[in-house]
């Protein structure tokens, strides 16, 4: 009994001169750091030189001291960490999964986890490799192997394997059902399959449920019934069910009361549930335009026979045309339908720089009154630079024909009306070399312009790119003031 006693109190010392041993080498290891807390047993939180990071028990540090703070770890050993308000993501096996490039990271739910980049959301898998990409407005948490997501507006999917299943392009993707789900595509309705196959193409006005192996569909106010790989059966009566069922879902949506009212479709959100409203007596058509933009040409005028020939005397306003530029602006525009969805009116508010470079050399090659419109020079200077430039506010009114096809912001279109305006400003500059070396002059004033002025403009382009082409009928000069000439300007515009 004794004996039993005494090899006890021998091994009770002994791990008790041990845990202190322990203690005391942990101590020595921590001592090197300026603080340290323990986040668990045997895991500190340090901090050395202003800088935060993580060692184990036996010192090695698990995230290195350079960051400006770290969390504790969460499920599955994951430690957040920042620096310069970027998140990235840690370990305590693995080392770095994520760099600190990162706005918000999320838990891992299923081997995957969302993460926030420059306002954009994506999802990465356990070893931090991307399988959704940062590009998108929202996304939702994997359900059924398909991860949703939100593109400029656009609803689509991609698989847990980060491989597209459906492009964004979608204005919703209902519910999947028998391996089918209703889709609205500019404003137009069909199905696809799991696949993101158009099984049924977006070009009804409503899509129902299918009954068994059919459905109806409506096209131009018409009921037709079609089979599931989309061939029209025939034209049959009018349902009595409704084309939109209650649909109950446990997909997760964001936390919060949303509506979002576009031209084709209303969305409204309330803690994950949705309520839609399908029908409809007459769907509102819109027009969308082409004016707002920046645009360059080349300005040229023509004589009173519309040739490019120049009265007697002002031979000197003689074009060096690939200098002779105009730039149009135009910030903004409204849009008026007429007919549909296309063809309308399109006017709005922008400034115009037209800049007209001439082949003057000399300003001894300026007959009076022309003279009068530049700065003095001495007679001997040799000219290397010589323009007249005007700026105008523009209001232009078009009417505008679009010939439509699928992507209507893709459509072919053309335009043409008139444009009217109102010169702000105007002067003329020479660069030129004298006795003194290489200097510039400028006068301001009206030259003999007219204040306001009014052409006719046409246009033609695709997309957010289109040809245009500027004529104003009047003389670019008051009379007796200039030359009678009509000014012109041909480029391109760029669309917003």
């Amino acid at each position: 009994m004794r004996r039993s006693v005494f090899f006890l109190l021998v091994l009770l010392i002994a791990g008790s001169l041990n845990a202190f041993s322990q203690h005391q080498r942990q101590d020595s290891v921590l001592q090197k750091y300026d603080r340290f807390w323990e986040m668990q047993p045997g895991l500190y939180r340090v901090m050395k030189n202003g800088q935060i990071g993580v060692v184990n028990k036996d010192g090695h540090e698990v995230v290195p001291c350079r960051f400006d703070q770290v969390w504790s770890p969460g499920k599955d050993h994951y430690i957040r960490v920042l620096q310069d308000m970027k998140t990235g993501l840690y370990h305590l096996e693995k080392g770095i999964v994520l760099p600190a490039e990162y706005d918000q990271i999320w838990d891992f739910e299923d081997g995957l986890a969302k993460v926030m980049k420059n306002r954009k959301f994506g999802f990465v898998d356990s070893e931090g490799l991307m399988v959704v990409p940062c590009e998108y407005q929202h996304v939702w948490s994997p359900r059924n192997g398909r991860i949703k997501v939100i593109k400029d507006g656009l609803v689509g999917f991609f698989n847990s394997d980060g491989q597209i299943i459906v492009p964004p392009v979608y204005q919703d993707i209902q519910e999947f059902r028998d391996g089918r789900a209703r889709v609205i595509r500019d404003g137009k309705m069909g199905y696809i399959d799991e696949t993101g196959n158009e099984v049924i193409p977006a070009i009804y006005d409503e899509v129902y449920p299918f009954s068994g192996d059919t459905t109806i569909v409506i096209s131009d106010g018409e009921y037709l019934t079609i089979n599931r790989k989309g061939q029209i059966l025939g034209v049959t009566e009018k349902p009595e069910q409704p084309s939109v069922e209650s649909i109950e879902s446990d997909e997760e949506e964001p936390k919060s009361y949303r509506v979002k009212i576009e031209k084709d479709h209303i969305d409204i959100r309330h803690h994950g549930e949705g309520l839609y409203f399908s029908k409809k007596e007459k769907k509102r058509r819109y027009f969308d335009g082409h004016l707002a933009g920046v645009g360059i040409a080349l300005n040229g005028y023509l004589d009173a026979d519309l040739k490019e020939e120049l009265p007697a005397g002002y031979e000197f306003m003689s074009l060096n045309q690939t200098k002779s530029v105009e730039v149009s602006i135009y910030p903004f525009s409204e849009d008026i339908r007429l007919l549909g969805n296309w063809f309308g009116l399109t006017t709005g508010i922008g400034l115009q720089y037209n800049n007209y470079r001439f082949d003057l050399d000399n300003i001894s090659d300026v007959d009076e009154p022309g003279r009068e419109w530049f700065p003095q020079i001495g007679a001997e200077a040799s000219i290397t630079k010589s323009k007249l430039m005007m700026m105008h506010v523009n209001v232009p009114l078009m009417a505008e024909l679009q010939f439509s096809n699928r992507y209507r912001h893709n459509s072919l279109y053309v335009a043409a009306g008139v444009v009217g305006g109102v010169r702000l400003q105007s002067h003329t500059k020479l660069v030129f070399n004298d006795d003194e070396g290489e200097e510039k002059k400028k006068k301001r004033g009206d030259f003999g312009l007219p204040t306001f002025r009014y052409g006719f403009m046409a246009r033609a382009g695709y997309g957010d790119f289109s040809i245009y082409g500027t004529f104003y009928p009047e003389p670019m000069f008051k009379s007796g003031e200039g030359p009678e000439i009509y000014p012109y300007s041909i480029g391109l515009m760029f669309h917003f």
